[in-house]
């Protein structure tokens, strides 16, 4: 019973990175029709509908007011690092200004993003030194 369980997990969680996976190729598929100074609601209507369900697997916008701008940052999920986190790389940031595109890619925001790292198949568990009080 439980090497039943086990498979059915697992089954399931092959499905969502395959899901993820399938978003992702619909993502570059897609990317390439949009262009500098498309209208926010152009671009989120090619984009939205590449991007996962699944919160764990997106990053929220952004928005800011720089002057009298409106700045906002959508994030593309366009990369799956499978190290198990979901880290900036893994996204393509889109900026908006009062509605319009004004750029795309990490290099145009001028911040550090988080990397995932590859790992190897083992796992190393820390534990920590126990607490004692006196």
């Amino acid at each position: 019973m439980k090497n039943i369980f086990t498979i059915i997990i697992a089954g399931l969680l092959t499905g969502c990175v395959h899901t993820l996976d399938k978003n992702i190729s619909e993502y570059h598929r897609v990317s390439r029709l949009i262009s500098l100074n498309d209208s926010k609601e152009y671009v989120l209507s090619i984009l939205e509908p590449t991007q996962p369900k699944k919160t764990s697997y997106r990053k929220a916008m952004e928005s800011y007011l720089e002057g009298e701008d409106v700045i906002e940052i959508y994030y593309a999920r366009s990369l799956r690092q499978p190290d198990g986190l979901t880290t900036d790389d893994e996204f393509t940031p889109y900026k908006f200004q009062n509605g319009k595109l004004i750029a795309i890619g990490w290099e145009t925001l001028k911040v550090t993003k988080t990397q995932g790292q590859t790992s190897d198949s083992q796992t190393t568990i820390v534990q920590p030194a126990p607490i004692i009080i006196y």
